[in-house]
């Protein structure tokens, strides 16, 4: 999952720079829900727990006149203290930084049936994260060990209007080694939420 993610990434980016390498970036006439020197603040619950976030977007790159690609920086935290996720771990918690790619459907001439679709934001994002986790007490014979490694999230947005939107999200933030007494492996934390985002 995580090898898709950053495939999809890596092509989402290399798209933008070609467009801008060829002279497409243009003014659209009208802002895309993400758009450059945009502020945006994340809430979500969900399995793997809370995850809070905030993105700065940095650039935007204008796909035949058409199409934005919103390019930022964002970072993203997760905690489950014990209730949403692992029956060995009493909580968890990872906090990640992360380059962002956002596709919008805002300007799109679509049929009246299909209107809806230009309210959606794709988007995709590539980090490096931490992860750490407290052993439930049940387990004092095994140990947790935070650790660092590759991040990702991926969701898509649904606009209410420029300044309100529900999203669906999921990602891995930094990883955790667990050792037991027939050796030792680690894992990402990962979660799955919907939550809102708030243009500021």
């Amino acid at each position: 999952m995580r090898k898709i993610a950053i495939i999809q990434l890596a092509l989402l980016c290399a798209s933008g720079l070609a467009f801008a390498a060829n002279g497409a970036s243009s003014s659209t006439g009208s802002k895309p829900w993400v758009d450059k020197g945009g502020l945006l603040a994340d809430l979500g619950v969900g399995w793997g727990g809370l995850s809070v976030g905030a993105e700065y977007d940095l650039s935007r790159v204008d796909v035949a006149k058409v199409l934005p690609l919103t390019f930022g920086a964002a970072a993203r935290a997760i905690i489950d203290p014990g209730i949403f996720d692992s029956a060995y771990a009493s909580s968890e918690f990872g906090i990640g930084a992360f380059g962002t790619a956002h596709v919008g459907f805002k300007e799109l001439d679509l049929p009246s049936g299909l209107t809806w679709i230009s309210r959606l934001d794709l988007y995709a994002a590539l980090g490096v994260g931490f992860g750490s986790a407290t052993l439930a007490s049940a387990y004092s014979g095994y140990s947790f060990k935070p650790g660092f490694g590759i991040s990702t999230f991926e969701g898509i947005s649904y606009w209410f209007n420029d300044g309100l939107a529900v999203d669906f999200e999921y990602g891995y933030v930094g990883q955790v080694g667990y050792a037991w007494p027939y050796g030792s492996f680690y894992w990402p934390l990962y979660y799955s939420t919907i939550g809102l985002i708030l243009k500021l």
